[in-house]
């Protein structure tokens, strides 16, 4: 039994490895297209909007990424499985076109936002996060199937790209290409996983629907605010920098956002292991924990400083040019998921005893922080203070979700 856990876990590490590889070589292929093609603050433009569009579909995802994997395989029948994939994809298609109904309305009320082409083209990305089906791969332990959607969804927006975008005239086509790309393999997914494993597709009552908003509020809220302590730079940037110098920031924050990734698919590569010997014997979790602990905590900072190093080549390769102010952020980001790892085992924990009001507290005070001093330092500092702002931001949680934990106990 101990050998079928550990082949599991490294196979879930291998999968999540060429997934964040795959998400690197695509970002440094798709990257330097799109920079020189659309110009630098298009560049920029797009990114806001697709950080904004992101920001609806972590409401989409409603938190199941968090908690779906985990009941998933605590299942043994096939039954449980069906129903609880079902209601998933219900809830989310049904909050998926509520979200569009809302966001279309804008646009016949003609609501003044800038750009509006730009963020109407990138709703499409609302209903490929409803079918995402990443809770259902990690949750089987099949994250082979990441790793395939994954390559097949970056090979068809790389195609796009290369055919159709042109200029920065055709900007406004950039996210919904990415959406469109998303959505068709999602589906194709979801018809081999229902067809292969011969599972039922039926969709939620409406007290089923309620049911599961109640369950997961709490999961969505901290989804929300981790991805707002993650990704809020850009959004807030956008009231303070030029278009041009938003586009510098965001080339360097392609990079940092790959690298931030590195926490989070080492703690889904080792949730289910942890989960069951959680289960099993509390003293071989702790020690699976601090071990895996160690390792990451020195690789990510190893990595910090080879990112650091090589910041220079790797935004010349990005972009073309030399941009100093790119390459200074750039170095500055590399260190977020070392600070990040930081508060690795405290994730682990309040996941696999789904502390949920901890997780939500915990977050939303970090978000604060990151809102507050990001508004501050990107006023006086621009693009820099607001890099600093999101470093400090990792410590800030790691503090708080060790003092709620042990306080807790």
């Amino acid at each position: 039994m101990k050998k079928i856990i550990k082949n599991i876990f490294f196979k879930n590490f291998f999968n999540l490895s060429v997934n964040q590889l795959l998400n690197i070589l695509f970002t440094l292929i798709i990257t330097p297209i799109l920079f020189i093609k659309i110009e630098v603050e298009s560049f920029g433009i797009v990114n806001f909007y697709f950080t904004l569009v992101m920001i609806f579909s972590v409401f989409i995802g409603y938190g199941f990424n968090i908690n779906g994997p985990k009941r998933i395989a605590s299942f043994k029948s096939n039954i449980e499985i069906q129903k609880l994939t079902n209601d998933i994809i219900s809830t989310r298609l049904y909050l998926g076109f509520l979200f569009l109904f809302f966001s279309l309305i804008s646009f016949f009320f003609k609501f003044h936002i800038s750009n509006y082409n730009v963020f109407i083209f990138s709703l499409i990305i609302l209903m490929s996060e409803a079918l995402n089906p990443f809770f259902y791969f990690q949750g089987t332990d099949k994250l082979i199937g990441l790793v395939f959607s994954n390559f097949f969804t970056k090979c068809f927006y790389l195609i796009f790209i290369i055919f159709f975008i042109n200029s920065k005239s055709d900007a406004y086509l950039v996210n919904f290409f990415f959406g469109l790309s998303c959505l068709f393999v999602h589906l194709i997914c979801w018809i081999y996983i229902y067809y292969n494993f011969k599972l039922t597709l039926s969709f939620s009552k409406p007290k089923q629907f309620i049911k599961r908003i109640n369950e997961n509020f709490y999961f969505t809220l901290s989804s929300l605010s981790g991805y707002l302590s993650i990704n809020s730079a850009l959004f807030i940037l956008y009231f303070f920098v030029s278009n041009a110098e938003l586009g510098k920031f965001s080339l360097a924050q392609k990079v940092g956002l790959l690298l931030r990734m590195i926490p989070v698919f080492i703690t889904q590569s080792i949730l289910q292991e942890a989960a069951r010997k959680y289960i099993s014997n509390k003293y071989n979790f702790n020690n699976f924990l601090n071990k895996t602990y160690k390792i990451s905590l020195l690789s990510t900072f190893s990595l910090a400083l080879l990112i650091t190093l090589l910041s220079k080549w790797i935004i010349y390769f990005l972009s073309g040019e030399f941009i100093q102010y790119s390459q200074t952020i750039l170095s500055i980001l590399a260190f977020i998921p070392f600070f990040s790892m930081l508060n690795f085992k405290n994730m682990v924990n309040i996941i696999v005893n789904e502390r949920k009001k901890i997780l939500n507290k915990t977050s939303w005070y970090t978000v604060c922080f990151t809102f507050i001093s990001g508004l501050v330092m990107s006023f006086y500092y621009g693009g820099m203070g607001m890099s600093i702002s999101l470093v400090i931001s990792e410590l800030i949680n790691y503090k708080l979700c060790n003092h709620y934990l042990n306080k807790d106990e």
